[in-house]
């Protein structure tokens, strides 16, 4: 699936969580431009958007940047948590941007909402990727099921001797404490 990003007007904004004095379609705007104003901050769903590879930026109808997706990002706003997408932009020569740049948006509704998901038939040869604990084989998601504990069990092999326990207190010296329990020697 893919995430669309329907631009409003154009808007001066002031004291924006990404540094943008503008957000919002102008004619004209590059598409840098267009993916600066459309990449955040929304109040996305994570469950789908940390699952997603491409995003599509759409002014006034038409596709006006085609990215694919590295990272999605958490941001304190005046108005609540939002996130933000961290993103490449692609140029010519990419299936996903010479299908689209240009071109109607691929995904329209009558909903007031920015954002909508969706699949696009471009996006198949994109969909697989190799399991992220190195394992070689393929997946839609980061992890096949269950290989996240087989890709945290070999760095605790590789960086902590294979003990747990040193592990989580490096964890604890490293990352600012949370409301979550505390493991002790």
């Amino acid at each position: 699936m893919a995430i669309r990003i329907k631009l409003g007007d154009y808007q001066r904004v002031t004291n924006d969580v990404l540094g943008r004095d503008a957000i919002g379609f102008f004619p004209r705007m590059t598409q840098g431009e267009a993916l600066e104003a459309g990449r955040g901050v929304w109040r996305l769903d994570t469950r789908f958007a940390s699952r997603e590879r491409f995003a599509l930026v759409v002014g006034q109808g038409l596709v006006r940047a085609v990215a694919e997706i590295t990272a999605v990002t958490d941001y304190d706003t005046d108005r609540g948590r939002k996130k933000a997408l961290e993103v490449d932009l692609l140029g010519p020569g990419h299936p996903m941007y010479d299908t689209y740049i240009d071109q109607p948006d691929p995904l329209p509704n009558q909903s007031q909402n920015s954002i909508k998901y969706g699949d696009l038939p471009e996006e198949i040869p994109f969909r697989t990727r190799e399991c992220a604990c190195g394992c070689g084989e393929s997946t839609t998601f980061g992890f096949i099921p269950g290989h996240e504990l087989r890709a945290i069990q070999a760095r605790v092999r590789e960086h902590f001797g294979g003990s747990a326990l040193a592990f989580i207190t490096w964890l604890d010296t490293e990352l600012p404490p949370t409301s979550g329990a505390a493991v002790s020697a």
